[in-house]
This record gives structure tokens, C-alpha cells and sequence, in this order.
């Protein structure tokens, strides 16, 4: 293996790649995919080139957030389908961004994707948030084969890579969700229970709010009180993207940020922020680097404001 050259070494990364999605990660799949524990959940444009007509890959388009939007039509990724945002956020009391999960099955099956699919979901890098909170809605249904398209369709389009108009072809198939993966949702009225016992329960919060809405300084969207949950740490979740696409950073360097805020895998890590959307992509950068016991809070900052829950407001960051 020392020996060999660098080209025979990417020749058999890109093989053990293709062979088995959830082939164990080695030394030379973790160098070739920026040191993650679980690289196989972040692909390359170069990745996604070479398997546009695999049968087995459905790639879903997270271009359209708004309902006003219609940019998918305008240009996307070959063989794409749209996926609109009421697929993983709706009404729930009174809360209008929960994620109603008979939805997003539902969806699925009318797409034609089936629960052993590899899901590629690429969206815009400058609303990176609107596609990782997919990938975590399809690990609580128990989806196996998910990543995301690092750089999204900007990096795509930026390598002149080919772009269509047309929609994609799909037929619709059931989709049957192999189980509910419950650690990764947390409910506000269950960490409610949980304050006062984090120390103990080994529980860290952590806010992905921009510093000045964590520290009660401005007001968040659709929220009803200033500050944060009391215990929680304040961490961006710009801090682990890189460059112009909105890319991950590398392993080293998500562990050299996570560090700075005592963030460990060993705690069972809950990311929140306004509505369940920021969180989300910390919560992804978590899940690259291995950890097991990570969950979003759903409704987040919204749903706390206006429940009558205890805030706390910082004049520093934590």
C-alpha cells in the first residue's frame, strides 16, 4: 500500500465507493473524504456526475423553499425532482414549521423514491439549512442511504455541469419507512422536563442562532421573547462551512470547532435555532464526524417563545 501511487489509490477509493454505500470507512476513504467518520453522507459534484443514471440514486431539488419560489424550472440538476418545503414543514397547534412526517412519506412514494433509494438532496449554498434538515428528516424515518451535495447546485453550475429544464420522469411507488429512529427528534416539552438535569443527563443544547438573537440582543422570526433555553451554548452553524458554496469543513476543523464550545460525542448533543432549520446543519456536521447521540428540536426557538418556558438572555456568548 505504500507503494502505490496516488492515481491507483483514488482508482480504489472510487471503487469501494461504488461497490457498498455503507462500507465501513477506512484510512484511505476517511483522506479522500476530508477525515469524516462517516464520509459516505457528503458527496462531491464529481461523485454526483458519474451517477446521474443510476437507477438506485434520486436526487432531490431543495431550490424552492418559499412557496412564491420557482427556480427549479428555471434549472436544475438532470433527473432532479422538486421538492417543495411542505414536504417537511407544516402546521402543527400553532406552529406552522413542524415536520409532519406523513407528508415527507407521502411525498416520497407519489416521487417514485423507495426506502432503499440513495436520497442526493442539493439545494442552494446560501440556504444550505433548508437541505440538511431533510437529511434529518429522513433519518428519523429510518432512510439508510442519504448525503448531501456539498457546494449544492452552485458548486454544480459554477463546473458548468449540465443543467435541464424539463422535469424530472417519475412514477409513483409506496414508500415504506424501515422505523422510527426517536433519538433524533427532540420534542420542546420533553427537554423542558430535561432542565435543571443536563449536567447529570449528560445533555448539551446548542443554539445555531446568529450570537446577537442568542443573546436576547434581536429578535428572532416569529418568536414572542427574546434570549435562549437556559443552559444552552451559542454556536453558528456557518462556523463549519467553508468558502463560497457553503462547503463542510474538514474533519479537523469540526473538531477543533466543536471542541471550542465543549461539544463531544460522548453527550447527547440537542441543536436548536429558530424553527428547526439552522440547527439542522450543525446537526449534519455532527453526524460526519460520528456522533450517535445527536437530535434537532423541532419548532425550536418559535415553539419555546411562545410556551411559556423559562428563557435566559446572555450578555456573552457561552
Amino acid at each position: 500500500m505504500k507503494n502505490m501511487s496516488r492515481l491507483s489509490l483514488l482508482v480504489i477509493t472510487a471503487v469501494c465507493v461504488a461497490v457498498s454505500f455503507t462500507v465501513t470507512p477506512s484510512a484511505v476513504l476517511a483522506v479522500e473524504n476530508g477525515g469524516y467518520i462517516n464520509p459516505q453522507l457528503l458527496v462531491s459534484t464529481e461523485w454526483l456526475a458519474h451517477h446521474l443514471n443510476d437507477p438506485g440514486v434520486k436526487i432531490l431539488d431543495r431550490q424552492d423553499i418559499d412557496p412564491p419560489d420557482d427556480i427549479y424550472s428555471t434549472g436544475h440538476i438532470p433527473n432532479s425532482i422538486r421538492m417543495p418545503t411542505s414536504a417537511i414543514k407544516g402546521l402543527k397547534g400553532d406552529i406552522k414549521e413542524m415536520l409532519i412526517l406523513k407528508d415527507l412519506v407521502a411525498f416520497l412514494g407519489a416521487n417514485g423514491v423507495t426506502a432503499s433509494d440513495h436520497i442526493i438532496l442539493a439545494g442552494n449554498a446560501a440556504r444550505l439549512p433548508a437541505t440538511s434538515r431533510v437529511f434529518w428528516a429522513l433519518e428519523i424515518i429510518g432512510h439508510k442511504k442519504a448525503s448531501i451535495l456539498d457546494g449544492g447546485i452552485d458548486k454544480w453550475k459554477a463546473e458548468n455541469r449540465p443543467l435541464t429544464t424539463e422535469p424530472a420522469k417519475v412514477a409513483a411507488v409506496p414508500y415504506k419507512p424501515a422505523g422510527l429512529d426517536r433519538e433524533r427528534f427532540m420534542a420542546g416539552d420533553e427537554l423542558f422536563g430535561y432542565l435543571g438535569l443536563f449536567d447529570e443527563l449528560r445533555i448539551m443544547v446548542v443554539d445555531s442562532r446568529a450570537p446577537d438573537e442568542f443573546k436576547g440582543l434581536k429578535m428572532s422570526r416569529e418568536s414572542d421573547k427574546l434570549g435562549h433555553i437556559p443552559g444552552a451554548t451559542n454556536l453558528f452553524f456557518m462556523a463549519v462551512l467553508t468558502g463560497n458554496f457553503k462547503e463542510y469543513a474538514s474533519a479537523a476543523e469540526i473538531e477543533k470547532v466543536f471542541k471550542s464550545k465543549n461539544i463531544t460525542p460522548d453527550k447527547n448533543v440537542v441543536f436548536t435555532c429558530v424553527s428547526g432549520c439552522f440547527g439542522t446543519s450543525l446537526y449534519f456536521a455532527a453526524r460526519l464526524m460520528g456522533y450517535d447521540h445527536a437530535s434537532v428540536y423541532d419548532g425550536a426557538w418559535i415553539e419555546w417563545s411562545r410556551r411559556g418556558y423559562p428563557v435566559e438572555l446572555s450578555s456573552v456568548e457561552k
